[in-house]
């Protein structure tokens, strides 16, 4: 098998939504994946790396949605606009990235999670603030209030919507599963 890391994150994203993250290890994708503990110890070497790895590529995705967000030369109003939709189709698309920003443990588990998730939120904000300040500039927006409470409002919203999203989800996954079994059964 030809091992990529994207193999690696699509299988431990589905170990998230299947399991939890409780139950992510690099003994459990091995075994999902069907792999040698050889072939995965290339990318990974402790089973804290696994959540690292997935945290990376989500940075790494909400920098690119944002780069490309900025180069759109759309008005401040259409650039919100545009990023709160294309960050909604990559948790819809990627759920498992809800799983892992909502868990309450996880950042307490280990420093280096908590810089990671730290500077997304970091990176949020300040191209936030750049869009406020813009449309506040150009009169699109004609708030008296200061934009940093803007962007701290937006963002609670937003991960309020997309955690309202993942326990939706988590509720279809339990349905769903409670069916299989009863069908079982």
């Amino acid at each position: 098998m030809n091992l990529e890391k994207e193999d690696i994150i699509e299988a431990a994203g589905r170990l998230v939504l299947q399991s939890g993250i409780n139950e992510l290890s690099i003994e459990e994708l091995e075994l999902k994946m069907g792999i040698s503990h050889a072939e995965l110890s290339k990318y990974l070497k402790r089973d804290k790396d696994i959540p690292i790895m997935l945290l990376v590529s989500l940075e790494t995705k909400i920098m690119q949605l944002i780069k490309d967000v900025a180069i759109s030369n759309l008005s401040p109003e259409d650039e919100l606009q545009a990023l709160f939709k294309i960050l909604n189709k990559l948790f819809e698309q990627s759920p498992f990235y809800l799983v892992l920003i909502f868990d309450k443990h996880l950042a307490e588990r280990d420093s280096e999670i908590l810089v990671i998730m730290r500077r997304i939120i970091k990176r949020a904000e300040n191209f936030l603030l750049q869009v406020i300040n813009k449309g506040k500039h150009e009169n699109i927006f004609q708030a008296e209030v200061k934009t940093r409470y803007l962007v701290n409002r937006i963002l609670v919203s937003f991960r309020l919507l997309m955690n309202e999203q993942r326990l939706a989800e988590s509720l279809v996954r339990d349905i769903t599963l409670l069916k299989s079994k009863n069908n079982a059964d």
